[in-house]
């Protein structure tokens, strides 16, 4: 009789498990479809946007099969090649990095800094930057960082504040020099510095020393050229400095030290190269291609009303990089300050640790606040009560940096959090300090946190259009910002003023390329961000 209880009771415990495995299955597999079916529905989606944006259907299956054979299957085979290869792997995306993260990061700089002037990015940039990098290098070489986390950031608002009050003084001298003389100055000799410092810690002092030189060397000698040959040599001024200089930096150094991998650097030449000769023979022999509106019409021309084929949003790209950059410069300083208050500062009992707590449930709750919200609060403050002009850029990056302000705190106040006490305890064990504990232990270890939500917060910010109608950001521009109190206007204003034209090619073709050129945009953001993340992690 027991025997015959004990082999129910096996039985039904081994009933009980299998149905908690199938439970399990059934659960996995439920994720698996969902996950599936919100990729897939994107994707979808996204491929709507392409097939509006390129016209594929326009180009003859001649053109496939040239590209084909031109790009398409030497980037596979190299790609196939170099994955087996983990030392080919490392260097080819190094070279990648190098060559399209240098074009693209040339195109930006020399954008912003031609429509904000290189003149005053010069004078700020001295008096801002100059200080505190002096202070840093110093802080560096004498081995003692103990007031250098305060006194850069000081040194910086200090100097920013006196080249402001001395700007009509300086404005006029600096404007005497030529403007391929400044572009020189803000951007060959920073990356001479950088390049510079990387050969000095990769080699020695004096190769580094060289390096630099050798780079400012060459900024002037395409000046030179440029001159004698009759152009404007500021451009490519800049995309030396921010192109040819790190790629020949990476492909010297992968060379000297990764021998078995610097076939890998061939990698972005072969996509470069396979798409030149495609484009070659496409038009030597006539191939009808892709009836495409993602052109460099549209990437470097002005917007244009009746043609849609020669509808640009140049100054569209550069408003939206200058609106969401001096967003971040105001919002994520300021949110990272407030998460550390919050965190390790702000006192647990009292009035004051009420107030903190009060302080933080409506953070908390402000991040879910619609943004059409922030846009009646931008408009109340900036246009109302400060009295700033219609749709300018100090408006419009205000307003959405009280938008991404609580998400930044709360993604901060996150990431300090999950730093074990243990670590704390054990710098104050060695005699640290609260403050040398924060800059040394706890803040290095949420650096990824932080990271991860400054990336959620301008992924939210870059897209959004309610907030600017409200404070009455103008849908079309002709022109890029000349100053942060100038009008501008972002890609979303511009796809949400195109998607009411007459005239269905806007409505489609430019709408949709507008759209993924506000994707890339978005995307290249966030990869800064993620590349720095990675790093902080990895040096963990």
């Amino acid at each position: 009789m027991a025997a015959g209880e004990d082999a129910v009771g096996r039985l039904r415990r081994g009933s009980g498990l299998r149905f908690e495995q199938l439970k399990g299955r059934v659960f996995e597999a439920l994720l698996i479809g969902a996950t599936l079916v919100g990729i897939v529905s994107l994707l979808v989606l996204f491929g709507y946007i392409v097939f509006d944006a390129v016209g594929p259907l326009a180009a003859s299956p001649r053109w496939y099969l040239l590209y084909f054979g031109t790009l398409v299957t030497p980037t596979a085979a190299f790609t196939l090649y170099a994955r087996r290869r983990p030392a080919v792997r490392a260097a080819n995306a190094r070279a990648f990095a190098a060559v399209f993260g240098g074009v693209v990061l040339s195109l930006a700089v020399y954008a912003v800094s031609d429509a904000l002037s290189p003149y005053d990015v010069f004078i700020y940039l001295v008096f801002g930057g100059g200080p505190s990098v002096s202070i840093a290098v110093y802080a560096r070489k004498m081995n003692d960082n103990t007031f250098a986390g305060p006194a850069v950031p000081v040194s910086m608002v200090i100097g920013v504040a006196v080249a402001a009050g001395f700007y009509d003084v300086l404005r006029p001298i600096i404007g005497t020099v030529p403007r391929w003389i400044t572009y020189i100055a803000i951007t060959t000799v920073p990356v001479a510095a950088i390049t510079g410092w990387f050969a000095a810690r990769e080699w020695t002092t004096r190769r580094g020393l060289l390096t630099a030189g050798v780079v400012v060397a060459g900024g002037f000698a395409v000046a030179g050229g440029a001159l004698v040959s009759g152009i404007d040599p500021s451009f490519w001024v800049v995309l030396f400095s921010g192109t040819v200089v790190p790629v020949a930096f990476v492909v010297g150094s992968t060379a000297a030290t990764n021998p078995e991998g610097r076939i890998g650097m061939l990698g972005p030449f072969v996509v470069i190269g396979g798409g030149l000769l495609g484009a070659v023979v496409e038009r030597q022999f006539g191939i009808a291609g892709l009836d495409s509106y993602l052109t460099p019409t549209l990437l470097l021309n002005s917007w244009d009303g009746l043609n849609a084929a020669n509808a640009g949003v140049y100054p569209q790209i550069v408003g939206s990089i200058i609106i969401v950059a001096f967003m971040g410069i105001m919002a994520i300083p300021v949110g990272i300050g407030a998460a550390v208050y919050l965190e390790e500062y702000a006192p647990a009992t009292g009035w004051r640790g009420r107030l903190a707590s009060l302080l933080e449930i409506n953070i908390a709750n402000l991040a879910g606040v619609p943004s059409v919200v922030y846009g009646l609060l931008g408009l109340a403050l900036f246009r109302n009560t400060l009295g700033f002009g219609t749709g300018i850029v100090v408006a419009a990056s205000g307003t959405l940096g009280f938008l991404i302000l609580p998400i930044v705190v709360v993604s901060a106040q996150e990431a300090i959090r999950s730093v074990p006490d243990s670590r704390r305890r054990a710098s104050y064990g060695m005699g640290a300090s609260r403050w040398q504990t924060l800059r040394e232990v706890v803040l290095p270890e949420a650096v990824p946190g932080v990271l991860t939500g400054t990336i959620l917060a301008l992924g939210r910010a870059i897209g959004e259009t309610a907030p600017l109608v409200i404070i009455a950001v103008a849908t079309t521009t002709y022109s890029a910002p000349s100053g942060l109190f100038s009008s501008a206007t972002a890609l979303p204003l511009q796809i949400f003023a195109s998607a009411g034209n007459a005239k269905p090619e806007f409505r489609t073709g430019v709408v949709a390329a507008t759209a993924i050129v506000l994707l890339a945009l978005m995307i290249l953001m966030n990869a800064i961000a993620i590349v720095v993340r990675n790093r902080y992690q990895k040096d963990d």
